[in-house]
């Protein structure tokens, strides 16, 4: 009983004690907190949450206009509340638990102030996020925003050594006078090739994280091709394992290659959304490069996040990152074939404030009328070889998105609408292999849409909804009544007068087709963290596709129209994704995956019978990376996909222009397998050096292939087919970085394996009129301070080789009679001259693409673009 009445006692003691001490006490407490521009309540009401405690003020006390931009590293809490004020005289005194603070208007005193303001930026003048600045010996400091610029406000009069500091780049100071004014400065920083290491491991950029992750994927950076006058078709083109085939100039047709796998076995998205739902309709090599950050290309083996089927991998394009302030760029292009290429982005997304508001928008157009070599009759009716210029190929599109949004809500960190909007037109030249001019053919879509974005984090819990629809609206026109030569005249008998068909129609069959394409989505993500090491994801992805529409030019009641009958399709696809990383030495994902596909349509049976079509599909899917770093400069990648590939909505019903309809296609399913070797070393001169081997396999069941004659394609299956290859790229960089040269080159065998079906005869020959051989090589020269100190001028070009591929089945006829795509070889060079202001931007670019004029050949017959020139300007601001 003493015991306790000791103890008792000696609580009491120790709680009057600390009664006595609080004061001193609780102002000592040392904490770490960081102001950005904020108000000074705002940033009391954050100190206050930081260090648990309570602080009295009366609102009429509150210094007015006062904003506060400082970082603090275990402060005591009553300095923190004297510099966030603005006034040493504050009189504060403390309990245990709350701080009360009053003014001694006797003693306040009113200093003059000034601020500082800038832009951080690295050697190529872009910006350096999250950037250190301090002013030495005080708690004046603030971070660079992702577009490089900082503020701090407030600062007393006098003279001040300012500390730029950021990971990866020379430590830089310098001294500033503050006198009442607001100091600007342009900080251009040199990256630090002796740290370069720790910037590989400690980058946060998302593309960073990307590389150094186990995900078989490669990130291209989209900052010099923005300078440069190239599309996106010729940026992805560069990359290794990428092909991409064009069937003529600007807004043709372009099938994209992955590792031998094409078209839609690769799913295209932009910010993680389908590119069909996003208002896209002439496909990924068309989109403007400037309205781009970066790509994300995933090879074989595709991350849940993106609710996709995809069979050999995926391309996300971003287009959205997040940037605080006012500011945007815009870009105006014009060359060869009367072509022009605007295109602008612009945001605004204040400091301290819960919104934001983004646009972009472009417009090309472009007369595609280049010279190519063509068959020509002459007055005997004898064919010989002539060079003419196009008279139908006309491109025009247009469009704008606005993103509209809220932010640091305490239920959703973003919520943010987006619109969009597009259209265009383009002339068909003429048909498949170049071999019949049209003359009037033309095709115009429309395409509107929206989605509704919501994302929180819930402390360990993340959560990501997106809902989104559009509207796709395709039109093709064919009723012309005459038929037109090569030189873009009527044709005309023997006797002089003009040649009509009958019916009309350049393509066989007159058509006026207009058909809808509606898409709705959701994308559904959740992300659980346990600790450093532990995550687990889980995605959900519902999609509802329909087509309908008509072809106006069928009268025969009795004739049947595809585009008159029910088309739908339903895919829903679900994940579960385990990640585990082990500090960047080892990282694992583990995922499962199930593909469910509902289709509802109508087939027409022979003696054109409708019969109602229902099929159900449900697959599983399943895989994993592994990412090991076997020493500082080596890193080893493996990873493998059971994938499987659900038939989209053209490959079962058709586009309406070349294609028809193949209700009864077969999903695609493929074991996909890669095993990289990447290394990153620094010489003796510290220059640095780069190197990637990646082999893979794709063993691929119930391939889809486009098969046809020159006018009618349809889709359909090849029972199986495997794809085993090699990657290789290197690069080098000069110690300053102002050189630095690439090279890449993909060999692959993509061999059709059928034992029997209607492509058994062709067991052992490669898929057709795919490329298997191709190389790239670039290089860029960079000459600092070239007219000034605020310019630099940069020289860059490129080549690239495709081998020799044929058409069709090799072993299908005499081999020396069959349909070949040429081997070819094309360079590009270009001069770029940048000239800085502050924290404006002026870029001044001339091109000349196809530098020797090559015939250049992606498809048998179809001539591309011969020496082009090109001139492109960019301000940025």
């Amino acid at each position: 009983m003493n015991l306790v009445r000791g103890n008792i006692v000696l609580l009491l003691c120790l709680f009057s004690f600390t009664q006595v001490y609080a004061q001193k006490s609780l102002l000592d407490k040392k904490v770490s907190i960081r102001f950005n521009d904020e108000s000074v309540k705002t940033a009391l009401d954050n100190l206050m949450n930081e260090a648990n405690c309570t602080i009295n003020f009366r609102s009429s006390d509150l210094p007015a206009g006062r904003k506060v931009s400082s970082v603090y590293n275990r402060t005591d809490i009553g300095t923190i509340i004297r510099e966030i004020w603005g006034n040493d005289k504050l009189i504060l005194r403390a309990t245990s638990v709350d701080i009360t603070i009053k003014i001694d208007k006797r003693k306040e005193v009113k200093e003059e102030k000034g601020n500082l303001t800038g832009r951080i930026t690295h050697d190529d003048y872009e910006p350096v996020p999250g950037t250190t600045i301090q002013l030495m010996g005080t708690g004046f400091g603030a971070i660079s925003d992702r577009a490089g610029r900082f503020s701090i406000t407030d600062i007393p009069n006098g003279t001040y050594k300012a500390d730029i500091s950021s990971v990866g780049y020379e430590k830089y100071q310098r001294e500033v006078q503050i006198d009442g004014m607001t100091i600007e400065l342009l900080i251009n920083l040199k990256q630090s090739v002796n740290e370069l290491e720790e910037v590989i491991v400690s980058a946060e950029s998302v593309s960073e994280t990307l590389k150094l992750s186990a995900k078989a994927v490669d990130v291209i950076e989209t900052r010099e091709a923005k300078i440069q006058t190239v599309d996106l078709g010729e940026v992805l083109a560069r990359t290794q394992g990428v092909n991409v085939q064009r069937g003529g100039g600007l807004g043709s047709n372009a099938q994209l290659s992955l590792n031998g796998l094409s078209n839609d076995q690769i799913r295209f998205f932009v910010d993680g959304i389908p590119l069909r739902a996003m208002g896209y309709n002439l496909g990924i090599a068309n989109i403007p490069v400037n309205l781009i950050n970066r790509v994300e290309i995933y090879k074989g083996v595709v991350p849940i996040r993106f609710g996709a089927d995809a069979l050999g991998g995926a391309v996300n394009i971003i287009s959205n990152e997040s940037f605080e302030g006012t500011g945007g760029t815009v870009s105006y292009q014009f060359g060869s074939f009367s072509t022009h290429r605007l295109a602008f982005n612009a945001y605004h997304q204040p400091k301290n404030t819960n919104y934001f508001i983004r646009a972009s928008g472009f417009y090309d157009y472009t007369k595609n009328n280049y010279k190519i070599d063509v068959e020509v009759p002459d007055v005997r009716g004898k064919l010989t070889e002539q060079t003419i210029e196009r008279f139908h190929d006309d491109y025009l599109a247009r469009g704008i998105n606005v993103d509209f949004g809220i932010r640091n809500q305490s239920w959703a960190d973003v919520l943010m609408v987006k619109g969009f909007i597009s259209d265009g037109e383009r002339d068909l030249q003429h048909n498949f292999i170049m071999s019949i001019p049209y003359g009037e053919v033309t095709t115009g879509f429309e395409t509107a849409g929206g989605l509704l974005k919501w994302r929180k984090n819930f402390g360990s819990i993340s959560i990501e909804n997106i809902a989104g629809l559009s509207e796709n609206k395709t039109v093709l026109l064919d009723t012309g009544t005459l038929v037109y030569t090569w030189e873009g005249v009527p044709s005309v008998n023997l006797d002089g007068d003009i040649v009509f068909r009958d019916p009309p129609g350049e393509r066989g069959t007159p058509s006026d087709i207009r058909f809808t394409d509606m898409t709705y989505y959701n994308r559904l993500n959740l992300d659980l963290r346990f600790g450093d090491s532990h995550r687990l994801r889980i995605s959900s992805s519902p999609t509802f596709d329909s087509r309908s529409g008509r072809n106006f030019l069928i009268t025969d009641p009795g004739a049947i129209d595809r585009f008159t009958l029910q088309n739908e399709i339903t895919t829903f696809t679900n994940g579960l994704e385990y990640d585990y990383k082990q500090s960047d030495k080892l990282n694992i994902i583990g995922f499962v995956k199930n593909y469910t596909q509902k289709l509802n349509t109508e087939d027409i049976e022979n003696g054109g019978v409708l019969v109602d079509v229902s099929r159900l599909t449900n697959e599983p899917g399943w895989g994993a990376n592994l990412k090991y770093q076997l020493t500082e400069k080596w890193e080893l990648k493996t990873s493998y996909e059971w994938a499987t590939r659900l038939p989209n909505l053209t490959e079962v019903f058709g586009d309406g222009i070349f294609i028809v309809d193949n209700v009864d296609i077969n999903p695609e399913r493929s074991h996909n397998v890669n095993l990289a070797v990447n290394l990153k070393t620094t010489f003796s001169d510290k220059s640095s050096f780069g190197l990637g081997v990646n082999g893979f396999v794709r063993e691929v069941k119930d391939l889809i292939v486009l098969i046809g004659t020159d006018e009618i394609f349809n889709y359909q299956n090849v029972a199986d087919a495997s794809s085993r290859g090699v990657e290789l790229n290197s690069s080098w960089s000069s110690y300053s970085g102002n050189l630095r040269i690439t090279a890449n080159t993909t060999y692959f065998d993509f061999i059709n394996m059928s034992e029997s079906g209607p492509f058994g005869a062709f067991k052992g020959d490669r898929i057709p009129n795919r490329p298997y051989l191709f190389s790239n090589a670039a290089f860029r020269y960079r000459i600092d301070k070239m007219f000034s100190g605020k310019d630099d001028l940069v020289i860059f070009g490129g080549t690239r080789y495709v081998h020799k591929f044929f058409r069709s089945w090799e072993s299908a006829g005499r081999r020396d009679t069959k349909q070949v795509i040429p081997s070819q070889f094309t360079l590009n060079i270009g001069v770029t001259h940048n000239r800085f202001f502050k924290n404006k931007k002026f870029s001044f670019t001339g091109e000349i693409q196809n530098l020797s004029n090559a015939k250049v050949f992606d498809f048998f017959g179809v001539q591309r673009p011969g020496r082009a020139f090109y001139i492109k300007s960019i301000f940025t601001f």
